[in-house]
């Protein structure tokens, strides 16, 4: 699925949207918060915060890059948890 398709879905307000970014994108986000974090478990616990986020703000928000637009949910989250 790509990403448009993934937007779509949350403009829907479909669950679906959640498993397709889990499937697309979780090693890709999780992988920054080890990176700081260092933590598989705080890792985890990132990624779903990142997903409750995302839901919250797509929409109103239509990222154009949604690689981009959920790494910088997932980099914030883990630094403050830093």
């Amino acid at each position: 699925m790509d990403d448009n398709e993934i937007i779509e879905l949350f403009w829907q307000r479909s669950e679906d949207a959640l498993d397709a970014v889990s499937s697309k994108f979780y090693i890709y986000c999780r992988g920054f918060a080890i990176e700081i974090l260092h933590s598989n478990e705080d890792a985890d616990e990132c990624f779903n915060e990142a997903l409750f986020k995302a839901w919250k703000a797509i929409p109103p928000a239509r990222p154009k890059n949604l690689a981009a637009f959920l790494r910088k949910i997932i980099t914030n989250i883990a630094l403050d948890r830093y």
